[in-house]
Formats: structure tokens, C-alpha cells, sequence
């Protein structure tokens, strides 16, 4: 036989190994733990734009602007503005659930910022006699989840 001829032979008529089920019998598979479905709710930033206007004289010197009653930690950002038309300083007290307050003074005709984490509430007072003037912008950003 030639060589092609002896490989195609072996090729069909090579014995192949056959298994009896009562001879050779199958290793049971053992069924794989599926993993628990864990459920973890989407979380979203929510963030609430509070904008308002600020008027302090003789009758009314100080001004509570926002007072946090959730449960949830919130990181605010608070914007005031001074009009260059009061003859008085705004005073901006942010107190903290934890740490002490954060204090500063607007003069007239300018603006100051501050970001603050876990704040409670907000005042705002009149510094000097006369009358303050201005407007704040206030972003209050929390944590909620569905």
C-alpha cells in the first residue's frame, strides 16, 4: 500500500475507545452555587438651586435663609451678594451638625462663597447700623437613592 492509501486505512478502521455506562460510569458533576442576586437601588446626586433676596435693617436684623431638617448629609454651597448700595455689612453664620460654625462678613459690594459639608442652618445678620441689601444663592446637594 502506498502511503496515502495505509494513512486513509488507519484513518477507518482505527478501534476507537467506547464507553458501556455500567463500565465506565460518569463522574457526577456537582451543580455549581449560583450567586445570590444582590439588589443595590440606584443612587443619584440631587442637587437644589435656592436663590432669594436679602433685606436687613432696625426691624429686622437677623435672617435664618435655610434650615436642613433631613437625616441625610448635605453639602451645601452658598453664594452672597452685598449690593454696593447698603450702607451695612451682611454677616453669614453656617452652623454644623458636628464642627464649629463657619463665620464670614460680606462687605458691601462684593460677593463671598463658601462650601460646607453636613451644614444645619443658615443666618444671615446685619453687622453694622443702616441697611444691608443683597442676595444669596444657595445649592443644597445630597445623596438619595430609589
Amino acid at each position: 500500500m502506498r502511503k496515502r492509501a495505509k494513512k486513509i486505512y488507519r484513518q477507518k478502521f482505527k478501534k476507537k475507545p467506547h464507553c458501556v455506562s455500567h463500565l465506565c460510569p460518569q463522574p457526577r458533576r456537582q451543580p455549581q452555587p449560583r450567586p445570590r442576586p444582590t439588589f443595590n437601588p440606584p443612587v443619584y446626586n440631587v442637587v437644589h438651586n435656592i436663590c432669594g433676596n436679602i433685606l436687613l435693617n432696625n426691624t429686622v436684623p437677623t435672617l435664618e435663609i435655610w434650615k436642613g431638617k433631613m437625616e441625610k448629609k448635605a453639602t451645601i454651597t452658598l453664594s452672597v451678594f452685598n449690593s454696593s448700595m447698603s450702607t451695612s455689612f451682611i454677616g453669614v453664620t453656617i452652623t454644623r451638625n458636628c464642627k464649629c460654625p463657619v463665620e464670614f462678613t460680606v462687605p458691601p459690594g462684593s460677593t463671598l462663597s463658601s462650601t460646607v459639608d453636613n451644614a444645619k442652618s443658615i443666618t444671615v445678620s446685619q453687622k453694622d447700623a443702616g441697611i444691608a441689601d443683597g442676595k444669596y444663592n444657595l445649592e443644597v446637594c445630597f445623596v438619595a437613592s430609589s
